[in-house]
């Protein structure tokens, strides 16, 4: 016959510890879940707050279902489903909710501790900060603490509760490490989300047109971080190339699509390599970033005739490559398709344009000199490098060229490539990034949305496609110095560094302190990003390599005797806690009290129970009888007692306390 589940005991303390604990983990979710799924879990939780001071405003079975099917119906009309990211994490949040309202004995504590462990597992769907990682892991703490704390029972005070909980915790960490560093990772995960509606991440697009460079310029999110073998290059040669643009409708320039099976050539490299490892974050597209110009990539990705690098799919996790790059170059000869596309106008010049050019080609008509005298024409005319620069209709290049001549990157990158276009020689616009914060304590280049850059690229006989950047004749400490991103948030105008900053400078203020704060953040959430959410199969190889690990025994080897020895330590560690026995607070308590009879004249003999003992004890110093009696009755009821009260354990360690004789 199955026997019903015991009776839960309300503990005032146990069950405010819980509730803590769940909300505590549910936290992060009230920001990346809808808010009536947020409210829906805070109404349940309240709820269950206040029905452990009025047991009457306990939901019968009845509210209880009504309950679910409102919980069920919020998840169904926020996502329309009941998978994926989303979806998923809001139905366990949901069942958390009404398992809170449903509790009624230890099976139903059980069950809500488990199912919040779930809840803080899918957090990482949404995040995989070192941030969030410290937060779970206090998170776990705190839950473990409410098992601890419901197997003893109140014996335990909050403080041995979290102390052991702690302890169980600290065991737990180097094991863990172990088996994360050793046991062998497979390629790929074990599962996957369902496609997810498209979710919206900044960075480059597939499109150019005026304001889509400028509008990263404010962004602070990190695009990717490049660890160098050797020194990085200058700073005037931190071109990261990405899409290149040779179609335009005379507002938008889009990718145009390879026709046919165009090879790459092969260029010729010359000057210093530069061998790197580029840890990318999330995008949208395939492209990945590379130094111009990549000469040697990795087998899993491909190059197109525009030298852009592409992954097989879609960059929908973090990840690393890596790439030796050349800064000085020569491409093959121009294909007629490309001539064809690079000297594509949407429409015929306009007479202003058709002067301009018509002048620069009567003076010179060699090509580099009509660049030249392009770069020159920007540089004495007052044109302005602006983030904001007045909008523009229609007639773009004409409007800018000889109206407003305020513009960001994109706008002299294409200007310039127009103008190149109209003069016969074949021009394309390059995007990408430029620059890149050096951080010295970690010894990487952080490359950040706000790095976006465009800029042109003309094919010269004899050299090939060269790049040209129009920015430089316009705002040169753009190029060589880098944006002073903090300044430029702060005046909502483009802002440079002054040049290049140091970890420890002369001067020590607020801002100097935050800068040097936020490198070493940055080193540390780095060094996070390699060895643990990059630490792919290929790592962990390169890793075992360095250890002296090449097969299947040195691996078992290394690892059970780590194993040994972090249980050696745990051991060694425990050892005098398990003979000290100071998470029992009760016989902590008595044995305070033994002492005090001890030192005066009444000790315990060998094998006398504590009421005999008690009866001997009164009986010898009859002026503190009722209080031996006293403190007696309420350590029995502590220790051998079935139901403990919560004041108990807290009534003898006052009257133990206060003993005298």
């Amino acid at each position: 016959m199955k026997t019903a589940a015991p009776p839960f005991i309300p503990d005032r303390t146990q069950e405010n510890l819980l509730l803590f604990s769940v909300f505590f983990v549910a936290a992060p979710h009230l920001l990346n879940l809808r808010w009536d799924i947020v409210l829906y879990f805070c109404l349940m939780a309240a709820w269950k707050f206040a029905s452990g001071y009025r047991p009457a405003l306990q939901p019968g079975r009845l509210l209880l279902f009504l309950l679910t099917v409102a919980g069920a119906a919020l998840v169904y009309v926020d996502y329309h489903r009941f998978y994926g990211r989303e979806a998923g994490s809001s139905l366990f949040l949901v069942g958390l909710g009404l398992k809170l309202m449903e509790m009624r004995n230890r099976r139903d504590v059980y069950l809500v501790v488990y199912l919040a462990f779930f809840v803080a597992l899918t957090q990482y769907l949404f995040s995989e900060s070192i941030a969030l990682a410290v937060y779970t892991l206090a998170a776990v703490g705190l839950l473990f603490s409410v098992l601890v704390g419901l197997n003893a029972g109140p014996v335990l005070s909050l403080k041995a509760r979290f102390k052991l909980a702690a302890s169980l915790v600290a065991q737990a960490l180097p094991i863990m490490i172990v088996l994360f560093m050793f046991f062998p990772r497979i390629a790929g995960p074990l599962w996957r989300l369902p496609d997810e509606p498209t979710i919206a991440k900044s960075g480059l697009s597939d499109t150019i047109e005026p304001g889509s460079v400028s509008r990263l310029a404010l962004s602070r999110e990190r695009a990717f971080r490049a660890d160098f073998k050797d020194s990085p290059p200058p700073p005037v040669e931190r071109y990261w190339r990405g899409p290149v643009f040779w179609h335009t409708d005379g507002k938008r320039w889009t990718l145009t699509p390879e026709r046919g099976k165009n090879k790459v050539q092969t260029a010729e490299f010359s000057g210093p390599a530069y061998r790197y490892t580029i840890t990318l974050e999330p995008q949208r597209h395939r492209w990945v970033f590379a130094l111009d110009l990549p000469k040697v990539i990795p087998g899993d990705l491909s190059q197109t005739p525009e030298y852009l690098l592409l992954a097989q799919g879609n960059i929908g996790e973090r990840r690393q490559y890596t790439i030796t790059s050349h800064s000085k170059y020569r491409t093959g000869e121009l294909r007629s398709e490309e001539r064809d596309r690079g000297l594509q106008l949407p429409e015929t010049p306009s007479l202003q344009v058709a002067r301009l050019v018509d002048g620069w080609r009567r003076s010179s008509s060699n090509p580099r000199d009509i660049a030249n005298k392009a770069l020159l024409h920007f540089k004495e005319q007052p044109f302005v490098y602006t983030l904001n620069p007045p909008p523009i209709r229609d007639k773009q290049v004409d409007t800018f060229l000889f109206e407003t001549r305020k513009g960001f990157c994109e706008h002299y990158a294409t200007a310039f490539v127009y103008l190149m276009r109209v003069a016969g020689i074949p021009a394309r616009v390059v995007t990408g990034y430029q620059g890149g914060e050096w951080n010295p304590v970690g010894k990487f280049l952080e490359v950040r949305q706000a790095d976006a850059h465009a800029w042109a690229e003309v094919w010269f006989s004899g050299q090939g496609w060269t790049r040209i950047d129009p920015t430089s004749a316009v705002a040169p400490h753009r190029i060589e110095h880098g944006i002073d991103l903090d300044r430029q948030m702060a005046d909502q105008e483009v802002s440079f560094n002054a040049m290049e900053r140091t970890l420890f400078g002369t001067q020590f203020d607020l801002q100097d302190l935050y800068f040097r704060t936020r490198l070493v953040w940055s080193s540390i959430d780095h060094a996070w990003n390699q060895w643990v959410l990059t630490y792919n199969p290929e790592n962990q190889k390169r890793f075992w390599n360095a250890l002296g690990i090449v097969d299947w025994r040195g691996l078992i080897t290394w690892s059970v005797s780590l194993l040994v020895f972090c249980g050696i330590l745990i051991g060694l560690w425990r050892r005098p806690r398990l003979n000290s026995r100071p998470g029992d607070p009760v016989m902590t308590a008595y044995q305070r009290f033994l002492k005090k009879l001890a030192k005066n004249g009444v000790t315990k003999r060998t094998g006398e129970g504590p009421r005999d003992f008690g009866a001997r004890a009164a009986s010898e110093r009859p002026e503190a009888k009722v209080a031996i009696g006293a403190i007696t009755e309420l350590f029995l009821d502590a220790r051998y007692g079935r139901q403990i009260a919560p004041g108990d354990v807290e009534r003898l360690r006052r009257r133990v306390k206060a003993f005298r004789i």
